[in-house]
């Protein structure tokens, strides 16, 4: 493997490590319910709006949300791109010598 390789190959990691974490963590409004409790909106990967509806903030979660998918999809995406790239070139067949 070329330095290039191993750079790239840091790269990916990074972006899917930052991407998924991103998708995985809460997503919170700065308001509060009629509780005082922070409202939640769930995660990247599913919405809760829940206490969202409680609290009369379930457009602010779904955009909210939406800015957080709208992100970290594509640094998701574009980590797995790089590692595609680079995996692709090993797995192919090498012209044997005679």
């Amino acid at each position: 493997m070329t330095a290039r390789q191993i750079v790239a190959g840091a790269v990916a990691a990074t972006l899917l490590t930052v991407g998924l974490l991103a998708l995985r963590w809460p997503v919170y409004l700065s308001d509060f319910d009629p509780w005082g409790i922070q409202v939640k909106c769930g995660s990247g990967f599913s919405a809760d709006l829940v206490q969202a509806t409680f609290a009369g903030r379930t457009e602010h979660c779904q955009r909210a949300l939406a800015v957080r998918r709208m992100w970290a999809i594509p640094v998701t995406l574009l980590g797995w791109l790089i590692v595609v790239v680079l995996v692709l070139p090993l797995l192919r067949p090498q012209n044997a010598a005679p």
